[in-house]
């Protein structure tokens, strides 16, 4: 967008909030510049007002809502407001990344992490709905008052099966905990430090400005396995915002306007008949026969699905010991394709191979539907929105012993990037691109208008989900990149409190992509509620 164009936005929601800096003759900003002074070239980070000393977030003040607005200093923007606010509490905010990161919990068990945000929040005057969606791990915070009403979605569960260490190299788990075996493989303990610290710099502007609005932050859990988002969006807790804010944890720095996968998450529960295994064979009916032919007939339909499709399983229960015919046993599917109707299919053939098996086994088979996350729909408006606040700010700026932490995590990963941290930023794509992976985040995009993007916290070229990231988010690489997502966030947010432009140009897309997609519908039985646990 044109600079002139940008500024006459800002100006616009200024004068809309009341908020009029008068300095000598009408001192005009353009991209956080005063006119007549060199603005910053993309990928180049605004001049701020030396931060303060870092400190805790302050008190929230009864009186503050009730304040009188105030104009910004002048030279300063809401922008720069912002990333002084978040550069005087990075200490505070590494802090909350490093207890996230040192608690690490799987979905729907996140207590720590969901209550450290919300305390969060809390503390600075936002009001905090805990257990909403019939999920005790999940939150929604507001601020303010009225319309626009801007979310900012955040995510804090780990991942099974991973180490956890600050260490450049792989190694075994020894955390002396045996019932916990988490690791942030995934840098969620940043993602939801950073969307509530763009949160907290963002309604600090709005509150002593006088910004009309409402902010948001989204307590979500269990995104890595579709759960949070999706059964916040069926309670229609996302249905009055006029925008969304995401972003996520990645290898470079690069916003996301992009469609993604679709997953289903399902559970094929198997029973049969217990009997010795050698004594009395001919008396059992084996439920993990029933799995195993499953997992077979699944893996010969492979050849006859699109291309682009994925099919995952794990054995979450086979039986007690081999000399028990397996009475029970359970198998754990993700079925993902490019849009919801591949997916629907895929469905179909599967449930008829799980009756199949359960026919070849003599068992039943019952079929427990977890989930259903829908390919995401871009916004081009957000993300050109978020492309002008993360090239005013740049990409992280990894110094030397960054630098050479990553280089020594690339040591098993195969031909690795050259440079071993990313520190630009990617030019906006013309047309969506496509994400091989799935999120919850698309059933918010169906919802409401959405946008996010990914920032450098972790190894160039490191695979997702690896220990590599684990290394990363638990240290300096990936808290840099948690402190740009923030600013990033926090400006984008007070754009559209300040821009009712943006914020129309935002729905007019969405709704004309809405318009012209086949728009996808749950295969999850109507009023089903979050499951108690994963697991």
């Amino acid at each position: 967008m044109p600079a002139v164009m940008h500024d006459q936005r800002l100006r616009a929601g200024l004068r809309v909030a009341r908020v009029v800096v008068l300095v000598a003759a009408s001192l005009t900003l353009v991209h956080g510049v005063p006119v007549g002074a060199a603005a910053p070239t993309a990928g180049t980070p605004a001049k701020a007002a030396t931060p303060s000393p870092a400190k805790a977030p302050a008190t929230p003040n009864s009186k503050a809502a009730a304040t009188p607005a105030k104009a910004p200093a002048p030279g300063k923007t809401p922008y720069s407001l912002s990333d002084s606010w978040i550069a005087s509490h990075a200490d505070t905010l590494r802090a909350v990344n490093h207890r996230i990161w040192g608690h690490p919990e799987v979905g729907l068990a996140e207590r720590y992490g969901s209550a450290e945000l919300a305390t969060l929040l809390e503390r600075d005057g936002f009001k905090v709905q805990r257990g909403v969606a019939g999920m005790p791990t999940a939150f929604v915070a507001s601020a303010g008052s009225g319309h626009p009403v801007i979310g900012i979605l955040a995510e804090f569960d780990a991942l099974p099966g991973m180490n956890q260490a600050v260490v450049p190299e792989r190694r075994k788990r020894d955390n002396g905990d045996a019932t916990n075996d988490a690791g942030h493989a995934c840098g969620h303990s940043i993602f939801g430090t950073a969307s509530a610290g763009a949160a907290l710099a963002a309604w600090s502007v709005a509150r002593s400005s006088g910004l009309p609005g409402t902010i948001r932050v989204y307590g979500t859990p269990a995104e890595e396995t579709g759960i949070g988002k999706v059964y916040m969006a069926r309670a229609g807790l996302f249905d009055d915002l006029d925008a969304a804010l995401h972003w996520h944890a990645g290898d470079k720095t690069q916003v996301s306007f992009a469609t993604s996968k679709v997953v289903i998450s399902v559970k094929y529960h198997f029973d049969g008949t217990a009997a010795h295994a050698s004594m009395s064979p001919q008396a059992g009916k084996s439920a993990l026969d029933g799995v195993e032919l499953m997992n077979v007939g699944t893996n010969f339909l492979r050849e006859h699905l699109p291309e682009d499709s994925r099919i995952h399983y794990v054995i979450t229960d086979g039986g007690g010991q081999p000399n028990v015919v397996p009475p029970e046993a359970e198998v754990w599917y993700y079925l993902r394709a490019d849009t919801h109707a591949d997916a629907e299919r895929i469905l179909t053939r599967v449930r008829e191979i799980s009756q199949g098996a359960a026919l070849m086994s003599g068992t039943k088979v019952t079929e427990h539907l977890q989930s259903d996350s829908f390919e995401m729909l871009p916004n081009r408006p957000l993300s050109e929105l978020l492309q002008r606040q993360v090239e005013r700010i740049g990409g992280p700026r990894f110094d030397d012993a960054d630098r050479a932490f990553a280089k020594q995590t690339q040591s098993d990963l195969v031909d690795p990037p050259a440079d071993p941290l990313f520190m630009g930023v990617v030019p906006l794509a013309d047309k969506p691109w496509h994400i091989k992976a799935s999120t919850d985040v698309g059933n918010v995009s169906w919802a409401v208008p959405t946008g996010g993007l990914n920032v450098a916290s972790y190894t160039n070229g490191a695979p997702g989900h690896s220990w590599q990231i684990v290394a990363c988010t638990g240290g300096p690489i990936g808290e840099k990149g948690m402190l740009v997502a923030a600013r990033t966030l926090a400006g984008a947010t007070l754009e559209l409190l300040t821009s009712p432009t943006a914020v129309a140009e935002a729905r007019r897309d969405f709704e004309k992509r809405k318009a012209s997609t086949p728009n996808p519908v749950s295969v999850l039985p109507a009023g089903q509620t979050a499951p108690v646990a994963i697991r």
